[in-house]
């Protein structure tokens, strides 16, 4: 179901599919839609290339919004994030993110490393210290922008704090 809701926007923000979460990511200028939070101007998210893995395999191997994805204790590069924006209406709980140009660098490298290891490949998300999602990367990946669909649980200013945290 998300890769289809992934699919139906490729056209716009080119192709990523996911799971749980949806990363996606905008080549340009984001839309601007919603209320930038004027206290999120610095922050971090992290980033870390893994695969997915048989429930209970490792104590690694950890449950990411219904999928079971090894999560490393190390190994997660820092990207800067220069802004936080609420998404439209029209997006639901999601929040257009941009990154500095050196934070925008990581999750290139990073997206593109987990593109080219395969369909068990997963970017690992984590926000504040907590693994927020695992997502799928069908392709290579650019743009300082990119609008992330939160976990219904996770609201966007929840978000937000938890960046300035990271």
């Amino acid at each position: 179901m998300l890769n289809e809701e992934a699919s139906s926007v490729s056209s716009v923000v080119g192709k990523v599919s996911g799971v749980g979460v949806a990363l996606l990511f905008l080549s340009g200028c984001a839309s601007g839609a919603g209320a930038v939070d004027p206290g999120a101007t610095a922050g971090a998210i992290e980033l870390a290339v893994s695969e997915t893995c048989a429930a209970d395999s490792a104590p690694e191997c950890v449950d990411v919004n219904g999928e079971y994805v090894m999560v490393p204790d190390a190994g997660f590069s820092l990207a800067g994030v220069e802004s936080i924006a609420v998404a439209g209406d029209e997006v639901g709980n999601a929040v257009d993110v941009t990154l500095t140009s050196e934070g925008a660098a990581v999750v290139e490298s990073a997206a593109a490393e987990a593109a080219q290891a395969g369909d068990d490949s997963r970017l690992v998300i984590k926000v504040g210290g907590e693994v927020l999602s695992a997502v799928a990367v069908a392709e290579p990946l650019e743009g300082e922008h990119f609008l992330l669909a939160l976990p219904p649980e996770l609201s966007a200013e929840e978000f937000t704090e938890r960046v300035g945290r990271g």
